[in-house]
């Protein structure tokens, strides 16, 4: 188990990834959350900073499919 935390202070957002058996699945962690993700041999797990017009688009979109 990791625990990854987007420390409060922080204005970014960032976005875990998480790919396993062919299938991807991802998260933001908005300033002071934090996740625990367990982890094995065949998962591969990618943490990067989303710049605010990527975290826009991506908030539309999600609220356009909803």
């Amino acid at each position: 188990m990791i625990l990854i935390e987007n420390a409060a202070g922080s204005s970014q957002v960032i976005t875990i990834i998480q790919e396993f058996a062919g299938h991807s699945v991802s998260r933001d962690l908005q300033p002071g959350d934090a996740a625990r993700i367990p982890v094995g041999q065949f998962k591969s797990i990618v943490v990067r900073e989303t710049y605010p017009e990527d975290w826009m688009s991506r908030v539309r979109s999600r609220q356009a499919a909803a």
